[in-house]
């Protein structure tokens, strides 16, 4: 089975080695008028010692498109085969 994401978010915590969760935004408001965010874990696999995928400031705004994996550790992750930097964080 073939899997496509593309995925836009802000990157967030990190998890392990080579997974970090990426926050998104639902496309809706709740009850409370407040749009929900959810985290999702990207993993993002090279041989480098120093990724660049690892090294990015939390906030940054990121697309990333990639395909569905599962894990123990983690459960459902996207696998990621493209990243691209939209806009840095705004230092304060």
């Amino acid at each position: 089975m073939i899997s496509n994401v593309m995925v836009i978010g802000l990157m967030d915590d990190v998890i392990s080695s080579n997974t970090r969760y990426i926050k998104v935004q639902r496309g809706y408001r709740n009850v409370e008028g407040v749009f929900v965010e959810d985290k999702i874990p990207i993993r993002y696999w090279t041989r480098a010692t120093n990724n660049y995928f690892m090294t990015m400031a939390k906030g940054t705004l990121v697309g990333i498109r990639g395909r569905l994996e599962t894990e123990a550790e983690v459960g459902v992750l996207i696998m990621c085969d493209f990243l691209e930097t939209l806009h840095l964080p705004l230092k304060t």
